[in-house]
């Protein structure tokens, strides 16, 4: 019989698995370390596709449902609608209008500006001429992005500066200083969509680490000018945003969404109408089997759940439980993609799963009692974050604690406090495992120590900056650009250094990297009592 899977790519001393991509299993291995995967050496040393048995092999996991895509126009030169903003292009030269036909008026100088409304998709998007975060009052910000829309940059960057003064730890005047800065300076165009309006903690964190690239490469001498688009974690909103910078000349790159269900809305769209995308955060699987026609346009920074639910599995295994209780939302793709490749590594190496509960549903701390479980294992996503909250602190530390890395958030320690001491985690980045000197930098940048969506914001940025330099990419390029962008970040032999040390790519886009493990424990780092530390 014909294997559905082409021949693996192999080196003297390993093989690479068809499925997951992982390149560092021995040659005399005959399943793979990560995924499970049955391994039989060929002879061919072609890219490596997923085939129909890879959706097998994960459990059934169901297709993308995104089907039809919006209909792709090649981008053309934006023209000056009635009433359209004046701001400043990538590009530079005469300053013109952005082709999202911003409205003529300028945003409010002493009101913060309201989250734009389901498909409002031009509102959505600034380059420094609106304030995105509806939370933010200060005045200087909301005067800058005016002077900034009326073609005043001079005003605009002392404004932001003032604001950059005020509002330290916020990266969207940094971001919008350093757009005004360069002025009418050519410059490459790059898109940080984040959920501004949904979670805005979080979107925060993931462009600090936007923030923080693009201010070194200014300094460095690359001239690279930031979009800031708000999906509000909402698919459709995700959906418009992408076809909006798909269609957008100016913009050669995108760093985002923030979420997975975001990720899984605007991926399709970016792989069809040619727009590299690195995801910093998005860890589903089906992010790997999302179909690709043409050259790959998808990546991803950080670790997918294929090799986090691995990890997880394997260490709890380790410690001698192999009978947990798990709780999950098998409403969130992110959730239910992480609980099936634990649940799939367990099973395989000789554990079970007592019970798997949704904790989108009913009680889940109820499930607790009576279930047999030598261990708890907690996949919430951010709407189930409470509830798996509830869940370990009715556990009142009888069985272990095992999470996944949605659990690495400052309000794990706040909330959970003693009930999750002793408790293990899987994260992909950690500030006492850094690369140096990033966390040093962001440190003294911010005011205070940042966290993963940073780090993995900031080398999605890298990455692409470094793309650029291999690909010979300049401002203006377009789609020649994109394409030179994509084919370099694919490339064969591609690495960046990043926050969490090389940035490399598998051939599926996944990132080739492994995940690190931390345990809360007792502590004064983060002010709550309580520490995230690495394990050994």
């Amino acid at each position: 019989m014909t294997s559905p899977f082409p021949a693996m790519t192999d080196s003297f001393t390993h093989v690479t698995c068809p499925k997951c991509g992982y390149e560092q299993n021995p040659s005399t291995a005959k399943k793979c370390e990560i995924c499970g995967q049955a391994l039989k050496k060929g002879n061919s040393l072609a890219p490596i596709l997923l085939g129909a048995g890879a959706l097998a092999f994960l459990g059934g996991l169901a297709g993308l449902g995104v089907i039809g895509y919006n209909t792709f126009f090649k981008p053309q030169a934006p023209t000056t609608p009635p009433g359209g903003t004046v701001v400043v292009p990538p590009g530079g030269g005469t300053s013109q209008t952005t082709p999202t036909n911003p409205p003529s008026t300028a945003p409010p100088t002493t009101a913060p500006t309201s989250p734009s409304p389901a498909g409002d998709v031009a509102s959505a998007l600034s380059w420094g001429d609106r304030v995105l975060f509806a939370d933010n009052t200060n005045a200087d910000l909301q005067a800058g992005v005016a002077a900034f829309a009326s073609g005043d940059l001079a005003t605009a960057v002392t404004r932001f500066q003032s604001a950059r003064q005020a509002l330290r730890n916020d990266p969207e005047p940094l971001i919008y200083l350093n757009n005004a800065k360069l002025g009418n300076t050519p410059a490459l165009g790059i898109a940080a969509v984040v959920p501004a309006n949904d979670t805005p903690n979080a979107a925060r964190e993931l462009l600090r680490g936007v923030a923080q690239a693009q201010d070194e490469a200014i300094q460095a001498g690359v001239p690279i000018k930031v979009m800031i688009a708000d999906d509000r974690n909402d698919p459709n909103q995700a959906a418009a945003i992408a076809n909006a910078l798909v269609q957008n000349p100016d913009i050669v790159a995108v760093v985002g969404h923030g979420t997975s269900t975001a990720t899984l809305a605007a991926a399709p769209i970016y792989q069809q109408g040619q727009l590299p995308m690195i995801a910093p955060t998005s860890t589903t699987t089906d992010l790997t089997t999302l179909t690709r026609q043409g050259s790959n346009m998808i990546f991803r920074v950080i670790p997918s759940d294929q090799f986090t639910g691995t990890t997880l599995a394997r260490h709890m295994l380790s410690t001698g439980k192999s009978r947990p209780i798990v709780f999950y939302n098998s409403q969130s793709s992110y959730s239910q993609s992480l609980q099936t490749a634990f649940s799939t590594t367990l099973g395989l190496e000789g554990g079970q799963v007592a019970s798997l509960v949704d904790l989108s549903q009913g009680n889940p701390a109820a499930s607790l009692q009576g279930s047999g479980a030598d261990a708890v294992v907690l996949i919430p996503d951010s709407a189930t974050f409470d509830a798996a909250i509830a869940v370990a602190q009715a556990n009142q530390g009888q069985i272990p604690i095992f999470a996944g890395d949605a659990f690495y958030r400052i309000e794990t320690l706040e909330k959970g406090g003693n009930s999750l001491n002793g408790a293990i985690l899987t994260v992909p980045w950690h500030p006492l495992r850094s690369t140096p000197p990033f966390a040093q930098t962001a440190s003294s940048l911010w005011g205070g120590d940042v966290n993963w969506r940073t780090a993995l914001s900031y080398d999605a940025f890298q990455a692409l900056k470094t793309a650029r330099s291999v690909g010979n990419v300049a401002p203006g390029s377009g789609t020649t650009g994109r394409t030179a962008l994509a084919s370099a970040l694919g490339g064969q032999g591609f690495s960046a250094m990043g926050s969490t040390g090389a940035v490399t790519f598998l051939p599926s886009g996944d990132r080739n990297a492994t995940v690190l493990l931390v345990q809360v424990q007792p502590g004064s780092r983060s002010g709550t009592g309580f520490d995230f530390v690495p394990l050994p």
